[in-house]
């Protein structure tokens, strides 16, 4: 668990935590929506108006005694521990290389409100450390120092603080608190329409481009559109063309296990490195070593690598540990901060057999081969027990998940359990997992044997019964995923024919406002929980994507479930970020996609076949679908859908007959594996292949088309008819009013 120290000796620890919410008051402060809005940007610098629509107000009862809390959509709490927790709003933005942060407040309306005028008579609750999910006996904290001073709590009104870079952006974290309060008079001030700059002082906007271009990834290229200013590349290069690479680090022992799946990862237009240890070292520091050099020699043509599979368990692949719960993130983070560069997972297997069966599972379920496909309808949302957290932080979190997306309006059969009923239904949810889920979320207690209650344990997987029917586990819980030694997702993993494809879960202790944000986004948390458009983006959000987001906001991936949750934590809890990237890891496959209910077949439209010499190829299918063009085993050529869905293929031409294979993958779609025909016409079918351009003769000799210049152009065609090519003529033609053709 992690360990907060208080410094201030008269913060005092009372009795035991015990919070419930009960009534709510409101009190209008504009017209005008809640929003952080952008009202100018230049290379210099954003402008900003944050406004405050209205304040929400509950009761909260902590034993004897009753506070205040005041909440606001989309805003989280302020974070220091024993002084009254008013609301503080946190958004990610994009830093240009180079560039130092500076913060100008430009104008403000401010307005003192006498909060027992408007029946709130109580005083606002006291900011308390991250409550762990492995302990029901948290102390209650408060600063009486604080609390009994007739004065105002200030805070910076507007703050921007440099997080890190993820792969190629470098990250800020804008804070607004436009609130001070005076705890005896009970006055809270509230600066509305509060106007300010963040200035970007010596912004390198040519890096800037450089490092988007060099480490560019699809993967990634979506999720960094999600803050609040996102600067785009300037640069021309055609960047969707380039294949993503995915790494596989492992024992060489398993090297015949893994050819099934590398075989499936280049056929869907991978660029697959393998990494044996045998090769590039045994020890994390000379991994480490291996893939940053593989990072950081990326280019445009060759990128850096998108995805990083482990593969063992901790004595065939060793592990991290930062003082907070075994981790692999330190493998994949280049730059000194908590934010990884490249997307992992870790398939944990301390046999070939156990990898045999991780690997099956992976391979039928992306390939969609499963027998029987309409368990990818159903999913189990559970929220545990506990009498302090379960009805808003449980309950809270998976009727939110329930009311937005696992419903029948996205074809998708929940099978939810709440808190306190959730408590007697264990059998029922071991058998809704037994029959087959795509899904399942449960928020509560565990250790790593499992979930604690309801429970569902180790020994229990054994009675699983849904062969052919795996699905991703989430567990916002302490420990399950606790690799170092045996644990519950490892277990529940590596189970022939039952168990899951891919689990996530936390190493350590995780907490209930962490987690709740880590599903939900940023919010009030409530068991009756906030709309959409009153929180920030969760995972479930990002997973669904189904309320008109961008490709900015699109998390496709298992291990995009993670950075979804981790950077909805950061946004909300930022001192609890590093903990949460070091604990909470995937077991599977970082680049598998889960379907949420029954996919549909991929729409596709194309010509019918592909002319020997022909280099590009169109083709119309799901939007920002990835595509790959095989022959042979060989990938000719990988791109990106556009929105609209059209791609396409830019490659050297095939130069003989036969069949290409086009394989195309996207979310909720069915892969797509198609043959088609390759064929040279009948008759002589000629295509430029090349040029040589000479000026030895008539100009200065140095091979390049100048100025006023005389050159003389050698043509090369290529025959790929059936027939030979006699007495063949070719025209040269320019639209360039510059040029001049002699004898064309």
């Amino acid at each position: 668990m992690k360990i907060f120290t208080f410094l201030k000796t008269f913060l005092v620890v009372a009795f035991a935590l015990l919070v419930t919410t009960v009534f709510s008051k409101e009190i209008d402060v504009s017209s005008s929506k809640t929003e952080l809005k952008i009202q100018s940007k230049s290379a210099s610098g954003i402008a900003f108006k944050n406004n405050i629509e209205k304040l929400v107000f509950s009761v909260i009862q902590n034993s004897n005694t009753d506070y205040s809390q005041v909440s606001i959509a989309n805003y989280a709490k302020s974070d220091q521990i024993g002084y009254p927790t008013l609301p503080v709003y946190r958004k990610l933005m994009e830093v240009p290389q180079g560039a130092r942060l500076k913060v100008k407040i430009i104008s403000y309306d401010l307005k003192e409100y006498k909060l027992e005028e408007y029946g709130i008579v109580n005083k606002i609750f006291p900011c308390q450390g991250p409550q762990s999910k492995c302990s029901e006996d948290e102390k209650f904290v408060i600063d009486n120092d604080v609390y009994q001073k007739n004065a105002f709590i200030k805070s910076k009104l507007a703050d921007a603080k440099i997080i890190g870079s993820m792969r190629s952006q470098r990250l800020a974290l804008v804070e607004v608190s436009p609130f001070e309060y005076n705890p005896v008079e009970g006055v809270l001030r509230v600066y509305n329409n509060l106007q300010f700059e963040v200035v970007f002082e010596n912004a390198d906007y040519s890096a800037t481009n450089d490092i988007k271009s060099r480490y560019y990834s699809p993967y990634f290229s979506g999720m960094q559109q999600s803050v609040i200013n996102y600067i785009p590349n300037s640069n021309r290069e055609n960047l969707t063309q380039y294949p993503v690479k995915y790494v596989i680090v492992s024992n060489p022992m398993f090297e015949s296990s893994l050819q099934p799946l590398i075989v499936w990862k280049k056929q869907k237009g991978f660029n697959v490195v393998e990494a044996y240890t045998d090769e590039v070292g045994t020890t994390k520091e000379a991994i480490k070593t291996y893939l940053q050099s593989l990072y950081d020699s990326g280019t445009v043509e060759d990128p850096a690598p998108s995805f990083v599979l482990f593969v063992g368990d901790i004595n065939q692949m060793p592990t991290y540990n930062n003082g907070h719960g075994v981790t692999d993130r330190n493998y994949v983070e280049y730059t000194g901060d908590l934010l990884p560069e490249i997307f992992y997972g870790r398939m944990s297997a301390e046999n070939t057999d156990q990898l045999d069966i991780i690997i099956g599972k992976t391979l039928q379920y992306e390939q969609y081969t499963m027998p029987d496909p309409t368990y990818l309808d159903e999913v189990v949302m559970v929220g545990g027990m506990d009498s302090n957290f379960g009805d808003d932080w449980a309950n809270g979190q998976i009727n939110y998940g329930t009311e937005n997306y696992f419903n029948g309006d996205n074809d998708i059969i929940s099978h939810t359990y709440l808190y306190p009923e959730s408590g007697g239904q264990s059998s029922q949810i071991h058998q809704d997992i037994s029959n087959g889920v795509t899904f399942a979320n449960y928020t509560a207690h565990c250790s790593p044997s499992g979930w604690a209650d309801p429970s569902f344990v180790i020994s229990d997987i054994a009675n699983l019964a849904n062969q052919d029917k795996y699905g991703l586990i989430i567990g916002n819980c302490c420990s399950s995923s606790e690799y170092q030694t045996t644990c519950f997702a490892e277990e529940i993993v590596r189970a022939e024919n039952k168990g899951a494809v891919g689990y996530i879960g936390g190493s350590n202790s995780t907490y209930w406002d962490e987690d709740y944000y880590f599903g939900v986004g940023v919010g009030a948390i409530t068991e009756d929980p906030p709309a959409y458009e009153e929180t920030s983006l969760g995972n479930y959000d990002r997973s669904f994507h189904s309320h008109g987001e961008d490709f900015g906001e699109w998390y496709t991936t298992m291990d995009q479930v993670i950075f979804a949750g981790n950077l909805a934590v950061l946004e909300g809890s930022p001192g609890s970020a590093e903990y949460y990237w070091d604990i909470y890891n995937l077991i599977g496959d970082p680049s598998l996609m889960i379907y949420f209910s029954t996919p549909e077949v991929m729409p596709v439209t194309h010509d019918e076949v592909i002319t020997i010499g022909q280099t590009t190829f169109s083709v119309e299918t799901a939007p920002f679908a990835y595509l790959a063009l095989n022959m042979g085993g060989v990938n000719y050529a990988t791109v990106l859908a556009d929105e609209n869905g059209m791609a396409e293929f830019v490659f050297d031409g095939f130069t003989s007959p036969g069949y290409a294979e086009i394989v195309i993958t996207a979310q909720n779609y069915q892969p797509w594996i198609e043959d088609i025909l390759v064929f040279a016409p009948d008759g002589p079918y000629c295509i430029y292949e090349s040029y040589i351009l000479q000026d030895d003769s008539l100009g200065n000799g140095n091979a390049k088309a100048e100025f006023d210049e005389d050159i003389f152009l050698n043509i090369n065609i290529k025959n790929y008819g059936t027939e030979d090519a006699n007495n063949v003529i070719v025209n040269l033609s320019t639209e360039n009013e510059y040029v001049t053709l002699i004898d064309a």
